[in-house]
């Protein structure tokens, strides 16, 4: 899905959607998602990616008051943008007290020429998922049309 402001293209598909209704902690959650972005990278190493994303999480939280979280890593040897989501209709709180409703993990490429980009992605995240949004999906009946919605 290209965005304009990241002139880059990003892998989400249906199978790294989900709707998640039961009560799950913020961890396990990014490990799920992690773990459907490593389903499509062979010889990808989902140790090292989800210990990049916990270590970015012990940072400053990636929560926004929206109900969006956007645990994020650059990672070596990726040469795309890769995402997977999940919609939590019911919502869960995180360790700071801040209620979820979506999560949008995304991982991208290490090299020098994407850190504007990965900090680009960050913004329009944060633009796009506002609160209206983020209802929207929540209301969304299946995985298809959650993508639907997603698509930039």
């Amino acid at each position: 899905m290209p965005t304009e402001k990241t002139s880059t293209p990003v892998v989400l598909n249906k199978k790294r959607v989900f709707i998640v209704n039961d009560n799950i902690s913020k961890k396990d959650l990014a490990v799920k998602l992690v773990s459907a972005i490593c389903d499509d990278l062979p010889g990808s190493d989902r140790e090292d990616i989800m210990n990049a994303v916990l270590k970015r999480e012990q940072g400053i939280s990636t929560t926004l008051d929206t109900g969006l979280s956007i645990p994020h890593a650059r990672v070596e040897d990726l040469d795309s943008f890769q995402a997977a989501v999940a919609v939590l209709p019911k919502g869960i709180t995180d360790d700071y007290g801040l209620q979820i409703k979506v999560m949008f993990l995304f991982l991208s490429p290490a090299g020098p020429v994407y850190f504007a980009k990965h900090l680009n992605m960050l913004a329009l995240l944060a633009e796009k998922f506002n609160t209206q949004f983020i209802a929207g999906l929540c209301a969304a009946k299946d995985e298809e049309e959650i993508l639907r919605q997603i698509s930039f």
